[in-house]
């Protein structure tokens, strides 16, 4: 949950500043949806809505007051037929002072539909939401027939900003084409819903209902700073969440000595009947057991890696009768181990299943999370894609879902990550070559365009010869002979708007760039004096994942 971009942004409420004129509009609720103008000049400034004289919503934005520069969008379906109050702060200085709210209107479809998920540069082939902000994936589950992603969301505009956070929610059939839905979660009198996880309680434990959704998260408070765990459920197919009203069900920060208490991973542990809470504290993975789902109880605690926390068993080699546990933090991080019931044993050194910077140098992977309740049996993640989308009413995105695999290999164990196989729906008739001088090949990658494309390469490098694939000139990795069996191996290269994924030798190796936004769409392979062609070349274009 943490910003690797800046500091939280610095909200202004105080009426008593003298540039700030205090603004009100009354609207009676006959549609859908509120469309609000943003500009990304404005200052970030707290508003309400106000039904009867209660409070319903409170919420962060940057209203235009000059020109706008995008739109954003409130849905406001539960309030048909009411009349509601929207309230903020407008700066007496500007031309619109004191009435900014008034280019707020109502509509049957928010602002430029019409353009939704073709705009200049949306990803593909990756998940974005229609407006606002993106970061860490909550919870994804198969359940009733489809899988449930959830995500960290602040829809109010394209910078973080952690004290008003939603959870987003979307579903889909295969993985791979998305429909987004209402927020899940919003602020309530805890704070914002920050990370977590999401169960089906088949057994009714938590006196919800039998197979309720329950989504278990970090309520942050952004006055006190406190994280406290709290839970809310849904028994109508995850269309409404309810709060438990005995939140919170684990308020940590005293006794661990810090605020640090926060994205809980929460799943079902047959061998002990037992609930298991795996925990971020201070400064490592607290293990917490229930059998009720509303009592906890502290086991022990796992000093290493940082925040969101994700914890599964994964078959060695695909042999169910051998099996080792993966505990990963908030990058790419993971220890493999031993887990009891109660403590986890490492039995690994810390190793990294992917890497690759962004343009600001930091992990372009983060955050991610795998599905629970998968009918197949597989372990599918998707994680935040750090990298931003220029110019866009949305930024940050969920990378392309991968399958986790544990292998040997001479280094011992090692987690593998791959595309899913549903990726297949999305590869259009492609183009192969084999054994080509590396010319004809990069004369045929160059003429495949920006994409979104889907290139493999078989290679066997010679020598100490390596192979550097390079997009517009900057490089985007170097391969080695050593990162391919014996020096000849399959290289996969995802390319979309704004990001390539690479993936070597089925997952050794498991690299995420950011790409500008100005790219021109050059790749380019490049090998050392010994390696004169590439084996095999298939270039494929990808179909949107926005197309039916």
């Amino acid at each position: 949950m943490r910003n690797p971009y800046s500091a939280c942004l610095a909200i202004v409420f105080l009426s008593a500043v003298p540039s700030l004129l205090a603004e009100s509009r009354t609207l009676h609720i006959s549609r859908q949806y509120l469309n609000i103008p943003i500009g990304r000049q404005s200052e970030m400034r707290l508003f309400q809505i106000v039904v009867d004289g209660v409070q319903q919503r409170q919420f962060a934005m940057q209203l235009a007051e000059n020109s706008i520069d995008y739109w954003i969008f409130i849905d406001v379906s539960e309030f048909k037929g009411q009349t509601i109050t929207i309230s903020g702060l407008s700066d007496r200085r500007s031309p619109s002072a004191g009435t900014s709210l008034n280019r707020i209107y109502q509509a049957g479809k928010i602002e430029h539909a019409a353009s939704l998920y073709k705009e200049r540069n949306r990803p593909q082939t990756h998940f974005t939401v229609k407006r606002g902000w993106s970061n860490d994936v909550n919870g994804p589950i198969f359940y009733q027939g489809q899988y449930h992603l959830f995500w960290q969301a602040f829809p109010f505009g394209v910078k973080w900003d952690t004290d008003f956070m939603y959870w987003g929610h979307a579903v889909s059939k295969d993985l791979i084409h998305w429909k987004e839905l209402a927020p899940a979660l919003m602020n309530d009198r805890l704070g914002s819903p920050w990370s977590g996880t999401s169960l089906v309680d088949h057994k009714d434990d938590g006196g919800w209902g039998k197979e309720a959704l329950v989504l278990v998260y970090t309520a942050f408070d952004r006055i006190s700073h406190k994280q406290v765990q709290c839970i809310a459920f849904s028994t109508d197919n995850g269309a409404h969440f309810s709060r438990y009203a005995g939140n919170p069900i684990i308020d940590s920060n005293r006794k661990v000595g810090s605020n640090d208490t926060r994205d809980p991973k929460v799943f079902w542990y047959e061998p002990t009947k037992r609930w298991v809470m795996v925990l971020f504290e201070k400064d490592g993975m607290s293990f917490y057991t229930s059998t009720d789902l509303k009592s906890w109880t502290w086991k022990s605690h796992f000093k290493g890696l940082h925040e969101c926390p994700d914890f599964f068993e994964l078959a060695i080699d695909g042999d169910a009768n051998r099996k080792r546990w993966i505990l990963h933090g908030g990058s790419s991080s993971y220890f493999i181990g031993s887990f009891d019931g109660e403590s986890f044993t490492a039995e690994s050194p810390e190793l990294r299943y992917a890497e690759g910077k962004n343009l600001h140098g930091d992990d372009t992977l983060y955050a991610a999370q795998s599905f629970a309740e998968m009918r197949d049996g597989r372990r599918v993640q998707m994680a935040w894609g750090r990298v931003e989308l220029e110019g866009m009413p949305f930024n940050q995105m969920i990378l392309f879902p991968t399958e986790f695999k544990l292998r040997s290999t001479k280094d011992g164990l090692t987690l593998r990550a791959t595309p899913i196989s549903e990726i297949d729906q999305l590869r259009e008739k492609g183009h192969s070559w084999s054994a080509q001088p590396v010319e004809r090949v990069n004369h045929e990658l160059r003429a495949a365009g920006t994409g979104p494309l889907d290139v493999r390469l078989q290679v066997t490098l010679r020598g100490e010869d390596t192979l550097t694939l390079r997009y517009d000139g900057v490089p985007l990795s170097t391969i080695k002979a050593d990162d391919l069996e014996n020096g000849s191996g399959l290289v996969e290269l995802l390319i979309d708007n704004s990001i390539a994924e690479i993936f070597v030798n089925q997952g050794r190796r498991y690299i995420i760039k950011e790409i500008r936004t100005t790219a021109r769409g050059r790749l380019e392979c490049v090998v050392g004096p010994n390696t004169t062609s590439i084996d095999h070349l298939e270039i494929c274009r990808m179909k949107s994942i926005w197309k039916p």
